[in-house]
């Protein structure tokens, strides 16, 4: 067995899954590197073996959960999607044993030569994903509750001094866009389905990762966090077309404009959210890197204020 980057590898959760890798393959022959690491305490390592590659994830039980990770992979490979396969499990160290999906992200597949196409692939797979029952795969709902303590974070982290007024302002618009994403239709939400958490496969196929964080809530949620990616910006108008696809193929049956307006709103409440969060990464965690995707981030927020009067305040806050 041998160890790459080891500089940042020393450590004791990395010596625990080492020890479980040998146990399990029943030898030392493999190699281990960094495949990439999270927004959450998560860490995912390749494990190369043999000719055969493998991925493990390090997901400390104090901190992170793998059960729900594992029901809804299961969830999703039962639906034809392409969700990295469960090969072995060890929930009492928190460590996952997964298929190896590769290292192309739809991101860096779009970085190097656009394709619509493939946008519309990652549609038609989130609307196929949207069709599966959802009743025995105990995925908890998207409620008032969490959509406000989200948009929190936008206070606690990002905007930590406001007036009172400011305050007042933002609790409102909170009220109104969690209002929004309850008053659309309800189904399975991937709640971080963007270019990073897809992943590019033979053929064009798509593969899904990072879904542990399902919920049942907005059928706009996923779309947004594709067509509003953080991490990477559409013309408006190929945001446009890729819209009335979705709307299009998925057979939306209020109008349009109604549609968009839901749409824009949820990206809203998204984008508030993620505010606080990649501000929080960088001041609680030391994961500066996500400061980078701040001025995209608020720059969608701020087209909201343009276009919706009632979201002008936006302007002076943000």
């Amino acid at each position: 067995m041998s160890i790459t980057n080891n500089s940042k590898m020393t450590d004791t959760r990395l010596d625990l899954l080492t020890d479980w890798l040998e146990t399990f393959f029943g030898d030392e022959n493999f190699v281990i590197s960094i495949a990439s690491d999270d927004a959450s305490f998560r860490r995912y390592f390749r494990i190369e073996r043999d000719n055969a590659t493998f991925i493990a994830m390090d997901a400390p039980p104090s901190k992170e959960n793998c059960k729900p990770f594992i029901r809804i992979a299961k969830h999703l490979v039962s639906g034809n999607v392409h969700a990295p396969k469960i090969i072995e499990t060890n929930l009492d160290q928190g460590f996952l044993l997964l298929e190896d999906l590769g290292n192309q992200t739809f991101l860096s597949a779009q970085q190097k030569n656009f394709k619509l196409q493939h946008y519309k692939n990652a549609i038609d797979v989130l609307i196929n994903i949207q069709s599966l029952e959802t009743d025995s795969a105990n995925i908890p709902s998207y409620d008032a509750a969490l959509l406000t303590t989200e948009m929190q974070l936008l206070i606690d982290w990002y905007l930590p001094t406001l007036s009172d007024d400011q305050r007042i302002q933002l609790q409102s618009t909170f009220n109104l866009l969690s209002d929004n994403a309850l008053n659309s239709k309800q189904i399975f939400v991937h709640r971080d389905y963007h270019s990073r958490n897809l992943m590019m496969l033979a053929n064009d196929e798509l593969g899904v990762i990072d879904f542990q964080d399902a919920v049942i809530g907005s059928n706009t949620y996923d779309l947004t966090s594709l067509l509003k990616d953080a991490y990477f910006e559409l013309d408006s108008a190929v945001l446009h077309t890729l819209l009335h696809y979705y709307y299009d193929q998925a057979n939306i049956q209020i109008p349009f404009l109604n549609f968009e307006k839901q749409f824009d709103l949820m990206g809203l409440q998204r984008h508030l959210k993620v505010l606080g969060i990649f501000k929080r990464l960088s001041i609680r965690d030391g994961k500066h890197q996500y400061l980078d995707d701040i001025p995209l981030v608020k720059k969608y927020a701020l087209q909201m204020a343009d276009k919706y009067s009632e979201f002008s305040f936006l302007k002076d806050i943000l």
